[in-house]
């Protein structure tokens, strides 16, 4: 009986009758993955956010092969903050197998912004792991000043636990370069744009602490060192800064230096030491 069971199954699998069912469930299984209408999920996934204060627009969602949920277009904006919308392209999102087997499942995910690629992996108990490179960004400071800085980012890693609450740690490391800022010639300075160089930034975060071990710049106007904390509020009112910076001038403008000279007068060997304290929408210079 134990023999003739092997030559049994041979001749069920020849059979066409069984053919034919594993070739309906292949094709039933692609069509599934490439016609799954994924509009009413991501409309829901737009409905979630919007019960947590933000407004997510998915645009052209997609699945992946081999199992993998895409989009071209996604637009991410907070109710109360008044900020451009941030923008992703080309999203891609596929399962982390193996993960899948226990009881901490995760995703990997590649986004494409800003000029620049962010790719990592996040699980579901917040755990976040990621690599930024080339992103390239300008942004305006302050309005009513109309001062920008512009840059890349030309790598970083994040390695915690999302979100910044509670025991939840975190460490990133930034280092950006090309840095610029325009808008000074309101200040008097005889150029309009300010070349600060490159940056290296160190933080490491326990729940909404945010504590800046080490922050450096170096440009060919001046140099800066750093460090302090942050502690981040559910407002930027609610936020708050403590840090000590300390500046170095080097060929800065006349009319700049004499602008520090007014705010802060330079220590014996000619650097500035300035402390920023308060809530992020009234920080005050000391």
């Amino acid at each position: 009986m134990s023999k003739r069971f092997p030559s049994r199954v041979k001749q069920l699998l020849c059979q066409p009758v069984f053919l034919c069912l594993v070739s309906f469930i292949c094709c039933s299984f692609i069509a599934l993955l490439f016609f799954l209408p994924l509009e009413p999920f991501a409309r829901q996934l737009e409905q979630q956010a919007e019960r947590q204060g933000f407004e997510l627009q998915v645009e052209q969602p997609r699945l992946l092969f081999p199992f993998g949920l895409g989009a071209d277009r996604v637009q991410i904006s907070h109710k109360q903050r008044q900020h451009p919308p941030f923008m992703l392209e080309h999203i891609d999102l596929r399962p982390l197998w193996l993960s899948l087997l226990g009881a901490n499942p995760g995703l990997g995910f590649k986004l494409e912004t800003w000029q620049g690629k962010i790719i990592g992996t996040a699980h579901r108990n917040g755990k976040v792991q990621a690599t930024l490179s080339g992103l390239h960004f300008k942004e305006r400071l302050d309005p009513k000043l109309a001062l920008i800085l512009a840059g890349t980012l030309k790598k970083g890693t994040f390695d915690g636990t999302l979100p910044l609450a509670g025991k939840n740690r975190s460490q990133l490391k930034l280092e950006l370069s090309d840095l610029q800022l325009t808008g000074l010639q309101k200040f008097g300075s005889g150029s309009d744009l300010l070349s600060l160089g490159r940056l290296t930034c160190t933080v490491e975060s326990k729940g909404s602490l945010i504590q800046i071990n080490r922050l450096s710049s170096t440009g060919p106007a001046f140099d800066i060192t750093a460090n302090g904390s942050l502690r981040i509020g559910r407002t930027v009112a609610g936020s708050s800064l403590n840090l000590t910076l300390f500046l170095t001038p080097k060929d800065l403008d006349p009319a700049l230096r004499d602008l520090l000279t007014l705010i802060k007068k330079p220590q014996q060997d000619g650097s500035y030491q300035f402390r920023l304290r308060g809530s992020l929408s009234q920080v005050r210079i000391n």
